[in-house]
């Protein structure tokens, strides 16, 4: 029992201090433990990070990069229209010197045209001669007109009517003949009778009668011959030599003007020569002072023209430019996204890099409706050009400057703002969390624009409101709606369906079922191979429309309807008791399936096109 006691109080004596080391740590693990447990049933710790909203002026901005231009150019343009197209160049002023009227700019290569020049000098002289020719014979045939009018027909006339005049003579005398040869015959026809004469002498008196009046007929056939030959010379052959003479005189009168009109075309070629001679050597217009800049011009595939000598020009294109000092302007690309933004008279700032990025005032005056070439390494972004013009250029301002462009695109003087980060967007949607005391509040706003750092509120918040930071990282303290399904797109009722076909395109109509439909009647198979049966859509209108859930559509949930469910709803209503059952539903949805070809799904498995898609059936695919 002694022994007992002792081992027990030697036990004790060496134990105490490992129990009370076994006792604190027993103890701090409690507190631990308790610790935990009462944070853990006041759940964690939830203090983010707030901004407050604030009443100040919104600006939104648009930034890009441009060059310095002026919107008054007196532009040098090669006037010289070269053979195959170029021209090279083979003097040119020094860029950037102040030029005045009549200052040498550029020297044009002219070799081309002064070789030109002898050729058609030798061409006009050639020209020359066939003029020369050509007047030359026109005054020939107008001579040739004359002699015959004056001397060839009024000769043949006076000899026709001198012959006119002998023949009327021979007929007077061959009358006085034939009276005195009658009044001998007579004579010797009394003699004969006496006896005083022979019958050889009377007959030689009646001869002689008789060769008068021969005499007076030849007289007259002559005279009417002569006549003859007046009325034809002067009916006839006047007429037709006249005519003849007056063709050669026309004739020759043309030839003439086409000569002319050769001769003056070849003049106009050597004036065109020389005048291209002339504008191979351009001098500053007349009027024109100002600083000489070389003009650039992009010519694909990164390459840039720049005028120099040895560079090959075309007609008309711009050598180089004496820009107005005092009208300066920016022409600056703007990106698509950000075009849409900005509208003539909007105000902005321009910084120049080589002006120690002085600001200087600026006011939109031209929006390009039609974006830049991309060139042959241009990214798929579009740009647009936009001319902001200087409203008080400084004379150190120079053309080609680089400069940064800030455009106002907007400007609103008392607004709600908020930092952008605030918000948080489902679905077309806005929400901020809203520190309201000790709670945390899930609110919609509407959104009216931002500047890519701040948020501007159109309703939803107020003044002083704290917002939280990121409240995307906080969603299970939100209330958000849930994420919505995409909307099936519904047709209008006239617009009919195209199937495109592996040859190319063919349109069906309404009432021809389709190739997977044919399939479907060849194979016997009743499956609906994913369409919708008429017991499906009518679920499903049932489901959306039968708002109250008694079973029925009444008139009240009819009304809200549209399109083509409110058509088949209300034609549904057999017993026009302004209620549709779905039994009633059932029989015109088995209705329209059966007039498109098809029928309820205990029709053997003979089925045409599928029943149309109405709002809230979701059963079947779509069409």
């Amino acid at each position: 029992m002694r022994l007992r006691s002792n081992f027990l109080a030697l036990r004790c004596g060496v134990s105490t201090p490992v129990t009370i080391v076994s006792l604190i740590v027993l103890l701090i693990v409690g507190i631990g433990i308790y610790s935990w447990l009462s944070s853990a049933e006041k759940g964690p710790s939830f203090d983010p990070i707030t901004a407050s909203v604030i009443q100040g002026e919104f600006v939104s901005k648009v930034l890009d990069q441009g060059e310095i231009e002026s919107s008054d150019n007196i532009e040098i343009r090669c006037e010289v229209k070269a053979r195959n197209g170029q021209i090279s160049v083979l003097e040119v002023a020094p860029e950037g010197i102040q030029v005045n009227p009549g200052d040498f700019l550029v020297q044009l290569d002219s070799a081309s045209f002064e070789k030109e020049l002898d050729e058609q000098n030798i061409a006009i002289a050639s020209a020359k001669t066939k003029v020369i020719r050509a007047e030359t014979t026109l005054e020939t045939a107008k001579a040739s007109k004359r002699e015959y009018e004056e001397g060839v027909f009024v000769e043949a006339l006076q000899t026709i009517e001198n012959e006119i005049f002998d023949a009327d003579s021979q007929i007077a005398t061959a009358k006085q003949e034939l009276e005195q040869s009658i009044a001998v015959m007579e004579h010797s026809e009394k003699l004969h009778s006496r006896g005083f004469i022979t019958q050889r002498q009377l007959n030689a008196d009646v001869f002689a009668v008789e060769k008068a009046k021969i005499a007076i007929e030849k007289a007259k056939n002559l005279l009417a011959l002569s006549m003859q030959k007046k009325k034809v010379l002067v009916e006839v052959t006047q007429e037709k030599e006249l005519t003849q003479l007056e063709a050669e005189i026309r004739a020759a009168l043309v030839d003439l003007e086409s000569e002319q009109r050769s001769f003056e075309v070849e003049r106009q070629k050597l004036a065109d020569i020389q005048e291209a001679i002339a504008k191979c050597r351009i001098v500053a217009p007349p009027g024109v002072n100002g600083q000489l800049v070389y003009a650039k011009e992009s010519r694909g595939r990164g390459e840039e023209w720049i005028l120099e000598e040895g560079a090959s020009v075309r007609e008309n294109q711009v050598l180089a430019r004496v820009p107005d000092p005092k009208k300066m302007q920016v022409k600056a690309l703007i990106n698509e996204q950000s075009i849409t933004q900005i509208e003539p008279n909007m105000p902005a700032i321009v910084r120049v890099d080589a002006l120690n990025d002085i600001r200087l005032q600026g006011i939109v005056v031209k929006v390009n409706q039609y974006a830049e070439s991309k060139g042959w390494f241009g990214s798929n972004v579009r740009k647009y050009a936009v001319l902001i013009r200087i409203l008080d250029p400084p004379l150190t301002l120079k053309p080609g400057m680089n400069a940064s462009v800030s455009i106002q695109s907007r400007f609103q003087k008392e607004a709600l703002l908020a930092p952008l980060q605030a918000v948080y967007s489902v679905q077309d949607r806005s929400f901020c969390l809203v520190k309201t005391g000790d709670r945390y509040e899930t609110r919609e706003v509407l959104i009216d624009g931002d500047n890519s750092k701040m948020v501007l509120f159109k309703d939803g918040v107020n003044v002083g409101d704290q917002l939280v930071m990121n409240p995307g990282a906080f969603k299970e303290h939100m209330e958000l709606p849930e994420v919505l399904a995409d909307r099936s797109i519904e047709l209008p009722d006239n617009v009919t369906l195209v199937k495109t076909a592996a040859n190319g395109s063919s349109q069906r109509s309404d009432d021809e079922p389709s190739q997977s439909d044919r399939a479907v009647d060849k194979s016997g198979r009743s499956g609906r191979s994913g369409r919708r049966s008429s017991g499906g859509m009518v679920d499903g209108m049932m489901s959306k429309y039968d708002s109250n859930r008694d079973g029925t559509i009444d008139a009240t949930e009819m009304a809200d309807l549209t399109g083509r469910s409110k058509t088949i709803v209300s034609g549904a209503d057999a017993n026009s008791d302004e209620m549709v059952t779905k039994a009633e539903l059932m029989i015109a949805a088995n209705k329209l399936m059966s007039r498109r070809g098809g029928g309820p799904p205990s029709d053997g498995g003979k089925r045409g096109r599928p029943a149309p898609a109405v709002d809230g059936d979701s059963s079947g695919s779509q069409p």
